[in-house]
């Protein structure tokens, strides 16, 4: 039995596929492929045969894209969606004075015709023109502060706009960092009920390297116990007469704990209501303040090209009905 060998020529045609051809003349038909298709079924037609009459087995030729840099055009990867809910709600924790329906600030993120924000927070009092006018200024500029600070090149990151929150929102703060105090401080006694992992890996999964380098050969549940007092020791500083140097230090830690304690699997997983649910809870409303802000300055940095972020405010300028 006399085995031939046939080469195959790649030509491009029409966008999207590709031309495979053999380059002396054969029966069959040219082969076109889609480019476009999915890995996966990029992966089972390179094991698929065809059967013909006769028995003969034809093994359909594939190119895998590594083969041929000229169809990556083609499979360009989709735009990541920018997580509207972390910015907009990084922005509401800095810009409110607390969490009385009265002083919080929301924000719309507006795409047309062109990205920004829209911040907007209830008048005190309408029939009161002094009263609205200096709640207005103020209002006015924290927010041109703030976001002066978030495109400044000189921020790098949550830690060079904290002297901001603790100096123009230390009501709000405080509030905050009291909710996380007391709702772990509840817990004390209760990590050993939870039924946590035995296993590090187990329980902090792919953060599990983090748990490890810090707190050694601790049993996980140890773990949660220090992670907790850690984070209610930071929390009781007295932010009115420790230095802004050092009370960026330590909140920087106190995030730090916070993150990774909301990453193991007893406090991920715990039941709706539960002690553990509540400090969940105000774990998450307290990390927007970093994390939802490094987010916020790589989102205004790669939308608005400028000096400046495009925004505005409803309800404030005016003050009549």
């Amino acid at each position: 039995m006399t085995t031939s060998h046939i080469l195959l020529r790649v030509s491009s045609t029409k966008p999207g596929q590709l031309d495979i051809s053999p380059s002396r003349e054969m029966s069959s038909t040219p082969i076109l492929i889609d480019t476009i298709s999915n890995s996966s079924s990029l992966s089972r037609s390179n094991h698929e045969e065809k059967t013909e009459p006769g028995g003969m087995h034809s093994v359909r030729p594939v190119l895998d894209e590594d083969d041929d840099l000229t169809i990556r055009p083609g499979r360009k990867p989709p735009p990541k969606i920018p997580k509207h809910n972390v910015i907009t709600n990084t922005i509401t924790s800095y810009l409110s004075k607390s969490d009385s329906r009265e002083e919080v600030v929301s924000v719309t993120i507006n795409i047309s015709p062109e990205v920004s924000f829209t911040l907007h927070k209830p008048l005190r009092n309408r029939l009161s023109l002094e009263v609205n006018a200096c709640e207005a200024i103020q209002d006015l500029m924290d927010a041109h502060e703030f976001f002066k600070i978030i495109k400044n090149p000189q921020t790098e990151n949550y830690k060079d706009v904290l002297p901001f929150l603790i100096t123009r929102r230390k009501k709000f703060f405080k509030k905050r960092l009291w909710v996380v105090r007391a709702t772990l401080k509840a817990m004390n006694g209760e990590w050993g009920t939870l039924g946590t992992s035995p296993s590090i890996h187990e329980e902090f999964s792919s953060f599990s390297g983090i748990a490890c380098s810090r707190f050694g050969v601790l049993p996980p549940v140890d773990v949660l116990i220090k992670l907790s007092v850690e984070i209610q020791t930071c929390a009781r500083v007295n932010i009115d007469v420790v230095s802004m140097e050092r009370l960026v230090q330590i909140f920087d830690r106190m995030f730090e704990d916070c993150h990774l304690l909301l990453r193991s699997r007893t406090v991920a997983q715990a039941a709706p209501r539960s002690g553990a649910a509540a400090a969940k809870s105000a774990m998450e409303r307290f990390l927007p303040l970093s994390g939802g802000v490094d987010y916020l300055i790589k989102f205004c940095r790669n939308t608005f090209p400028g000096p400046e972020v495009r925004y505005q405010w409803t309800d404030r300028g005016h003050f009549e009905d």
